[in-house]
Parts: structure tokens; sequence; C-alpha cells
């Protein structure tokens, strides 16, 4: 059924022989939560869990070289909206002056993910485009909470969708997997401002290892690489990100474990060199039901700030491709630092997460 779904939407614009090896997949994946903010802000939203829609496929060249492509969109199924603006407003009342905020969304409908052309032959595969980096693939499946309000992004960095993007991955040899890429900065400026991020990864049904590496590549800030303030001889920022991982499978039970160094590459007030972890832990209880818990830790997110997620979460299978879940999340620092505002905010809610 995916196969035959792209020709139908698109044979009026393309012939259809262009397509003979294409498949067309997404997530649906909607909560309803309620968010209770540090600020004082207490409410209930619907929020689209980076749902997407996308597609993908190859072309044989010969016996052992094909064409492959990716084109993947993130879409808001909550709103339709991509972005969404809040404006506060100082309402006086009696007895005490409050704030009110009121937001509006705006924006297109879809927004660009992973994106890529390549080659795939027994030297391995090369990728051109904008996609996540290997340090940000590297950590599999130990965030159990990812694209959630729980992601581990919370409290590290790295999560990153590079742009610009030229991609080597070994085929897999002993289970063992390598990716290198550089990442091109397209500006013209002093120093070495071009980036990359590398991984090595060993993965098996039972255990999964990977060390990986970013150099100069933007962080899950989407903080820029280059500094604005550029000029002259001065070099850009030199960050860099050194992630371990491993995953363990013991009967029903996963067990995760990430461990992470940052250096943002910046001097005196504004610099951060330390480092964080992440723990988590399923157990498959049943084939239907599933239980959830995850905690992180980090003094990487603002400089001298101690960032702390806690998530505990249930999951029940519909089907194959469809899952109800129920959660709790609470993240909070430890104090608020210029450029960092103070984090101390709770998330209960449920929902569900379908994938095509």
């Amino acid at each position: 059924m995916k196969k035959a779904l792209l020709p139908l939407m698109i044979a009026s614009l393309v012939p259809a022989a262009a397509f003979a090896d294409v498949t067309v997949y997404g997530k649906a994946f909607v909560t309803w939560q309620s968010t209770d903010l540090q600020t004082g802000q207490n409410y209930t939203e619907l929020v689209s869990n980076a749902s997407r829609i996308g597609l993908k496929g190859s072309e044989a060249v010969n016996e052992d070289t094909k064409v492959i492509y990716q084109f993947e969109y993130q879409t808001k199924v909550d709103d339709g909206s991509i972005s969404q603006t809040c404006t506060a407003t100082s309402v006086t009342t009696t007895p005490a002056a409050t704030t009110k905020t009121t937001c509006s969304v705006s924006g297109q409908t879809f927004s660009q993910r992973n994106i890529f052309v390549g080659v795939q032959s027994n030297f391995g595969v090369v990728k051109l485009g904008m996609f996540d980096t290997p340090l940000k693939l590297a950590q599999e499946k130990i965030d159990l909470f990812n694209d959630m309000i729980g992601d581990m992004q919370a409290v590290v960095q790295g999560e990153t969708r590079a742009k610009n993007v030229v991609q080597y991955s070994t085929n897999e040899f002993n289970h063992i997997t390598g990716n290198f890429a550089y990442i091109n900065s397209e500006a013209d400026l002093p120093g070495n401002v071009n980036g990359y991020s590398a991984s090595i990864v060993y993965n098996t049904k039972t255990i999964y290892l990977a060390l990986a590496n970013d150099h100069n590549v933007l962080n899950a800030n989407n903080k820029a690489v280059i500094s604005s303030t550029i000029t002259g001889a001065a070099a850009p920022d030199d960050t860099d990100i050194l992630r371990a991982v491993g995953r363990f499978v013991v009967g029903p039970v996963t067990l995760g474990a990430l461990y992470e160094t940052y250096d943002n590459g910046k001097a005196g007030a504004s610099k951060i060199d330390d480092n964080g972890y992440l723990l988590s832990a399923k157990w498959e209880v049943d084939p239907k039901w599933a239980l959830k818990a995850q905690y992180g830790q980090s003094n990487i997110m603002g400089a001298t700030v101690k960032s702390k997620s806690t998530n505990l979460g249930v999951d029940y299978k519909l089907s194959k491709n469809a899952t109800l879940l129920g959660y709790y999340t609470k993240i909070e620092d430890d104090k608020a630092v210029t450029g960092f505002t103070k984090r101390d905010d709770t998330y209960i809610g449920g929902g569900i997460e379908f994938n095509f």
C-alpha cells in the first residue's frame, strides 16, 4: 500500500516509472498534556511531537550500486502551524498586577527534516544534504521519551540536524559501522569554520555501543557555530561534544546509558566545559504493556547551571503500528543565568503514536 500512494498523488506531474522503488512513510504523534511552568503558567495543551511524513527510495545503477534518496517533512497535527508567537501583556488589577499571555500561530504547514540524495554500494554509503548528525544518531533508542517534552535535549547538547552535509558511512562489518560527516559552513571567514561529526557503532540484538564526537556543529539550541561578532583574525567558536552510549537487553528489560562532555569553546563567564548523563529503563511487562523510566542530569545547558530531567511513562500497544501512552515529566534547573531561563516545569499527559 505504501508504494502505491505516492504515484497516485503525483502521477499527473511526474512519470510513475521514476518511482519504481519508493516508500511513503510517516508518524502521527499527538499528546494532550497539563503544563505547569516555573513562571506560574498552568494550562492544558495539545502537542504534535515531531509528527512527520516522508518518502524514500532508490534506483539501481548496477548489481552493486544504487542511488538513494529521502525527503522528510515535519507537520503540526495539533494546529497545522510550524511556529507560535506569544506576547506577554501586563494587566493592572486589584489587589495585584498580573500578566496575560496571548499566543498566535503562523508559518508553513511543513518544515524540512532529513533530506538527502546519495549512493550506496559495496564500499559504503555517501549522502549529501541536510540530516541528523552521526553523534545525534549514536543515541539510538536510549532516549525513551524522544520527540516528547521529556526528550533528552532538555539536559544534553548535540541533538542536531545539520545543513550542507557530506557524509560517508561504512558497510557493517562484524556488527561495526563507522560514520563521518563533513559540515560546510559556507562562509569565507578566518580559521577552520567547517565542522565534522563522527561515530563508531557496535550493534547486536542484545548489545549496542557507540562513541561519537561533534566539532564545530550547531548545538541543540541551534546556536550558530560561527560567532556573529567575528571580525579580522578572530577564530570561530570551537565547540566540542563527546558522547558514549550503551544499550543492554536482559530478557524483557532494556537498560540504556549515555555519558557526554560538552565544551562550547567560549571563555570567561560564558564558558561551558562540563558533562552530563542519561539513564533509561524499559520493562516489557507483556506483548501489550510496557513501563518506562528515565533520568538525566548535566551541567552543560547553561554556564554554572545544573539541569535535571525525570520521566515516567506507560505504553499500551493497540497494534503493530499504534501505541497509546501516558507520561509524567519534570524538568528543572538550579538557577537562572544570563541568556538561560530557569526551569521548574511539570508535564502530565497521554496520547497516541501511529507509525505508517
